[in-house]
């Protein structure tokens, strides 16, 4: 993963930024949430049997110019080569997920995050966590409970690192454990191949797509389409049943058009998952 073949100015289109970017808090706050709103979460690419690229080059023609989204590892490395492109200091961190995972169950380092110093005080900044990603800055050594976009999130100590955690309907939920290390890019590219490779990961037998949108967070996971006014709210649900209305919501819901083979082989992956 590298910073080159990034085009920012192409980017700040993308996501309808304006005006001066200076490497200020507002600006980091401003950039979160129109990426959120601009380039959803989705992993189409890895159940049509394709490992994402996450060379500078690919990230910029598939989520810039191509208008599509992706997960973690394409989102954040992105996003941290965009503000390094306008001045902030900010370094890759590595999580093991615990969304929806046992406590007894280790997870791998398969998520990628982001660490972002402004006037001295660090910040994680996360564009790649679907649903439950945080659309604005959280102070990294704060223990209180803090707000993002209406969502309450906080950190607990955790084996290890440190967990964060999201207040739901049903209360807080974990997110993921933030790891002490430091990572390198072949780390994240470890990582991104067990994600789009393995057996057993989860996005390779699920489909998930998440942005932000106008009244809230629209998700689809699988052919459940649901939408939150909030983390703590409780979705507003409805299924999706034939190819026609799955294309239609990724294109209408989530701004994606795909092309015809990858979406048969979405539905190719639903059908299998409702056989079993």
């Amino acid at each position: 993963m590298t910073d080159t073949g990034i085009d920012f100015e192409a980017y700040r289109r993308r996501i309808g930024f304006d005006g001066p970017a200076p490497a200020t808090l507002a600006t980091l706050a401003r950039l979160i949430e129109l990426h959120a709103a601009a380039i959803p979460f989705e992993n189409i690419d890895v159940l049509a049997g394709r490992v994402p690229r996450l060379d500078g080059a690919s990230l910029q023609q598939k989520l810039v110019q191509s208008r599509r989204g992706g997960y973690c590892f394409e989102q954040s490395g992105l996003f941290l080569a965009c503000l390094r492109q306008i001045g902030f200091a900010v370094q890759g961190l590595e999580a093991r997920v615990r969304a929806g995972v046992p406590a007894d169950v280790t997870t791998a380092r398969t998520h990628m995050a982001l660490r972002v110093t402004v006037d001295g005080d660090d910040y994680l900044a996360d564009v790649g966590f679907g649903g439950l990603a945080p659309m604005a800055p959280l102070k990294l050594h704060s223990r209180g409970e803090q707000d993002a976009a209406g969502d309450s999130y906080r950190w607990v100590d955790a084996a290890g690192g440190r967990l964060l955690q999201v207040h739901t309907d049903t209360g807080w939920s974990d997110c993921y454990s933030l790891l002490a290390s430091e990572p390198q890019p072949i780390d994240y590219e470890m990582g991104n191949w067990f994600v789009a490779t393995h057996p057993k990961a989860m996005l390779r037998h699920n489909l998930l797509v998440a942005r932000a949108v106008d009244g809230g967070r629209l998700t689809l996971f699988n052919r459940q389409l649901s939408l939150r006014k909030t983390a703590a709210a409780k979705p507003e649900e409805r299924s999706l049943g034939t190819r026609g209305e799955m294309a239609d919501v990724l294109a209408d819901g989530f701004g994606l058009q795909i092309d015809g083979a990858a979406l048969d082989a979405v539905v190719a992956v639903l059908e299998r998952k409702a056989a079993e």
